[in-house]
C-alpha cells in the first residue's frame, strides 16, 4: 500500500523568510515558488477561497520539504512546543555534530543546548543537536557523529 514517503510540509507565515533560513542558513536548494488559487486546492485543503503560496525545499537525499503560505485565508499562531499533540520537527543527519554547532552558531542560530549524547553508552559517537527554532517557531534537530 505504502510504497515511501512523498513530502513533508509545514505551514508558514512569510514563505520568502523561511526558504532564505533553509538556503542561506542550512545550505538547501529550493525550488522556484508558485501560487494556487481556488479550484481543486480548495476542495484538497477543504477551506473557500484557498490562495497559496508555496516553495519545495530538496533536502541531499532528495526528500522535500513543502513550505505552504496561506495568503488566504490567514491562519493563526498557535503553541508549537514539542510537548503539544500534533506537533512536529524536523531533525537532519549530519556528518560533524560540533562542526555543524559552531558553523550554525556564527550564522547566528540559537540552540537550546549545544551537542549531548542521548545515549548511556559511553562509547557511543552519535549526538544529538537541538533544538533551533526556524521561522515560525518551528523546530529543527540534528543528528550525527560527535567527532
Amino acid at each position: 500500500m505504502i510504497k515511501g514517503m512523498h513530502h513533508f510540509s509545514f505551514t508558514v507565515s512569510n514563505l520568502e523568510k523561511s526558504v532564505r533560513f533553509f538556503c542561506d542558513t542550512l545550505g538547501l536548494k529550493a525550488t522556484p515558488p508558485w501560487e494556487m488559487k481556488g479550484g481543486p486546492i480548495e476542495e484538497i485543503v477543504g477551506l473557500p477561497d484557498t490562495w497559496l503560496k508555496l516553495c519545495n525545499v530538496i533536502t541531499p537525499d532528495n526528500n522535500t520539504i513543502e513550505l505552504i503560505e496561506y495568503v488566504s485565508p490567514k491562519g493563526k499562531t498557535i503553541d508549537l512546543s514539542t510537548c503539544n499533540t500534533g506537533v512536529a520537527h524536523l531533525a537532519f543527519r549530519v556528518d560533524n555534530i560540533q562542526e555543524t554547532y559552531e558553523e550554525l552558531t556564527n550564522k547566528g542560530v540559537k540552540f537550546d543546548h549545544g551537542p549531548v549524547r542521548p545515549s548511556s553508552d559511553p562509547n557511543s559517537t552519535e549526538a544529538v543537536l537541538g533544538y533551533v527554532r526556524m521561522p515560525d517557531n518551528i523546530t529543527i534537530e540534528f543528528i550525527g557523529p560527535l567527532k
